[in-house]
């Protein structure tokens, strides 16, 4: 009897398998199977799981699945006419005009992508990938500046603006037609392309304003100060800058520090205030003593507080691994041009590392601020991360957005509902665009990578996309205006005490 009950059970399993393996076979439309896997596809980029812009420009990829035939399939929940694709090479370029018209018809819903790859007897039909479609407008262009990773060529940069509605890139300026003067730190006022600053520094160094139609550029520093300007931001009002002034050094790292290849740390650094209609810049003690090093400097959505991080002076011969700094903040009376005492708004003892690049959203929700073991400079330190807090309850999380490589800069997108930021999760060594989509209680969807027209672009085009940053329209300028203005004397600015 027991026999009989272990060969009934073992015939039952049989038929049960015989049933599992019929179900997920099915016939394609060439009369050959086809196999059903229970996994989503192997793509690169990684575009699965993500929330987009419904202004995003197609989002192509490459199928890194092995097969001989590859067949796509991408609809729009309301039922609109699908994207069909079928061809025997891997990569992906989505017609822009079909894509813009699915994304559409799937604003607050799901857009479905369909892949199935053939390997010569066989289709393999995988799990559908589904992408939300937001119809939060993401501002349509990044501007930010071409570097290589490596310091050897920084004499061959340019500053690019890419439309992300589309694969449009223009180059704003290239160094190389500039006598090879280094330019970095374009900051703009609110994402506004009419408003915007960047700092040249070599024979032609100075700061180039651009505000109200008028090109002009401005001569740091003053002798009251420690050095051109830096780091900055405008004001919410559009009135004042506010500088970070800096005593720069670098550390290289041959050996001995895996985490970081390269160190920019300061000897000494203040914050100053420029005025764009008196044309003058000034200070306060509180924030440019000898005592603290201060820098970062970011305003609130109000333009009340000031927020800049802060570390202890600089000790000769000791180790820069341990210089680590706090978030502080200031109250500012722009009305009188008055400023508080500073106060902490996060210790780096309470963090367990140091805080840079404070970012406060414009509706002034969140900040996104970067945490590494030491010093300020996020971008070639393998242990940056990107934490988020509430301002209004100062809660502070690492939201799990993060990789094992840096992540650095980031960009609220006007409506402070996108934000990228840098990150060389890739390679290890490029830092490239990655876009996320903040709710409004502040939960960050998974990151991706700007699309490119080319699928391999990231594998074969090593390009470095330093700051970048969004706005909301191209920059009114040609090559000719911008060069024109670089090459003019700098406007001298008067210390005001």
């Amino acid at each position: 009897m027991k026999t009989l009950l272990t060969t009934a059970a073992i015939i039952s399993a049989t038929i049960g398998l015989l049933l599992c393996f019929n179900s997920c076979r099915a016939e394609a439309g060439d009369g050959s199977s086809i196999i059903r896997e229970d996994r989503r596809p192997d793509i690169f980029p990684d575009y699965t799981g993500i929330v987009i812009p419904f202004n995003i420009a197609p989002m192509n990829f490459r199928i890194n699945e092995p097969g001989k035939k590859f067949r796509l399939h991408i609809s729009a929940a309301d039922g609109s006419k699908p994207i069909r694709m079928e061809s025997r090479r891997s990569d992906v370029r989505i017609e822009p005009k079909a894509w813009r018209r699915l994304l559409e018809s799937s604003l607050g819903d799901t857009l479905t992508i369909r892949i199935e790859v053939s390997d010569g007897q066989h289709w393999h039909s995988f799990r559908s990938i589904r992408n939300l479609v937001s119809a939060d407008t993401l501002d349509p262009y990044l501007v930010y500046r071409d570097i290589a990773p490596a310091d050897g060529l920084w004499n061959r940069m340019s500053m690019q603006q890419r439309n992300l509605e589309t694969f449009e890139e223009t180059e704003l300026i290239d160094n190389y037609r500039i006598e090879h003067n280094c330019m970095n730190c374009h900051t703009f006022h609110k994402n506004n392309p009419d408003r915007f600053l960047f700092h040249l520094r070599g024979s032609r160094g100075g700061t180039v304003f651009f505000s109200d139609g008028r090109l002009s550029k401005k001569s740091f520093p003053v002798p009251e100060i420690l050095s051109h300007g830096a780091y900055c931001q405008w004001s919410p009002d559009g009135r004042l800058v506010a500088f970070a002034v800096n005593n720069i050094r670098q550390n290289y790292y041959i050996t001995g520090h895996e985490r970081k290849m390269k160190e920019v740390f300061d000897h000494e650094s203040d914050i100053v205030f420029y005025d764009t209609e008196s044309g003058d810049v000034f200070s306060f003690p509180q924030i440019s003593s000898p005592e603290q090093r201060e820098n970062l400097p970011a305003w609130s959505a109000d333009g009340r507080t000031l927020y800049f991080i802060s570390a202890p002076p600089h000790v000769p011969n000791a180790p820069n691994e341990e210089v680590l700094y706090s978030l502080m903040q200031v109250e500012f009376d722009a009305e009188r041009q008055q400023l508080g005492e500073p106060s902490v708004v996060l210790s780096a003892g309470d963090m367990g590392g140091s805080i840079s690049f404070p970012t406060l959203s414009p509706d002034g929700r969140h900040m996104l601020f970067c945490l590494t073991d030491f010093g300020y400079f996020p971008v070639a330190n393998k242990t940056a991360d990107i934490y988020i807090m509430d301002m209004a309850t100062k809660e502070v999380r690492r939201p799990d957005i993060n990789s094992d490589e840096s992540e650095s800069y980031m960009s609220w997108s006007s409506n402070a509902l996108w934000f990228v930021f840098s990150s060389r999760r890739l390679d290890g060594m490029n830092s490239l665009p990655f876009l996320c989509h903040v709710d409004s209680q502040g939960n960050i969807s998974k990151p991706f990578v700007i699309p490119q027209k080319d699928p391999d672009y990231y594998d074969t085009d090593h390009r470095n996309f330093s700051r970048p940053e969004l706005v909301r329209g191209p920059l009114p300028l040609s090559f000719k205006e911008l060069s024109e203005a670089i090459f003019s004397e700098a406007e001298p600015i008067d210390y005001r005490k």
